[in-house]
């Protein structure tokens, strides 16, 4: 079914005016909106294709921009009544969406919700995630290969790892407790696995923490001397403590 029909009034055999009432008295075609041009600029010609059904008539000679602008605004008034027939407008924001997670999305959730349970315990290793997981060490292997490009054994070090950082950052746990919490057995095999991430002993790591960025202003210097001044902001304000008169 077309979306719109354009006919000329004037045609051989079945004029427009005919076919247009042919269209509207059919179950099947009555929805199809309908555009008759013709030559004739009377307005009881004009009203006779209204009365019939027609959407619009449209006198020649005629700006074919606005013939395009009718029918995009025809076809644009019959889309919103469907909507508003079918209610679809107003239940659309409504409609719970629906959010499948694929088979590799549960699988990598299921495997860092085990991970991060578990993350104190030494003795986590490959085994222990593929027996809970329900799967193959090698099937297992190939999915975080293919998924993650890291061995099972990598994902679980630089888990561990991430989440030392972020203990050493909060400074709330010294290395040898941050060491015990993420699993760690001894403490020199966690600050060589700690460099080899990082490029950072952990002692260092918690040394950078420490350090506050200072926020440098730059200003020229006073007049007669070349140059420009860098200066901390609160050797700024110093600054300008030891130049103002002491009456402001």
């Amino acid at each position: 079914m077309p979306d719109l029909i354009i006919s000329d009034v004037m045609m051989p055999e079945m004029d427009g005016v005919t076919l247009c009432r042919k269209i509207k008295q059919n179950v099947n075609t009555n929805h199809i909106p309908v555009v008759l041009v013709t030559a004739r600029s009377k307005e009881e010609d004009n009203l006779e294709g209204l009365s019939i059904g027609a959407d619009a008539y449209i006198v020649k000679p005629f700006n074919i921009e606005i013939v395009k602008k009718t029918v995009e605004n025809i076809i644009r008034t019959r889309e919103i009544l469907k909507n508003n027939f079918t209610g679809s407008q107003q239940q659309e924001d409504k409609v719970k969406k629906i959010s499948i997670k694929s088979a590799d999305d549960k699988l990598i959730e299921k495997l860092m919700k085990f991970i991060n349970e578990n993350i104190a315990n030494p003795e986590l290793n490959v085994e222990m995630i593929a027996n809970h997981i329900g799967i193959s060490r090698v099937h297992l292997h190939r999915k975080l290969k293919e998924l993650t490009n890291q061995t099972t054994r990598d994902l679980i070090r630089n888990i561990r790892l991430k989440q030392a950082a972020g203990l050493l950052a909060s400074k709330r746990l010294n290395i040898s407790e941050v060491a015990d919490a993420t699993g760690f057995s001894s403490l020199t095999a966690f600050s060589t696995a700690f460099k080899e991430l990082y490029g950072l002993s952990p002692k260092a790591w918690v040394e950078m923490q420490k350090m506050k960025p200072i926020n440098f202003v730059c200003i020229p210097l006073l007049r007669g001397v070349r140059g420009v001044l860098f200066l901390p902001v609160c050797g700024l304000l110093q600054l300008f403590a030891g130049l103002l008169p002491a009456q402001i």
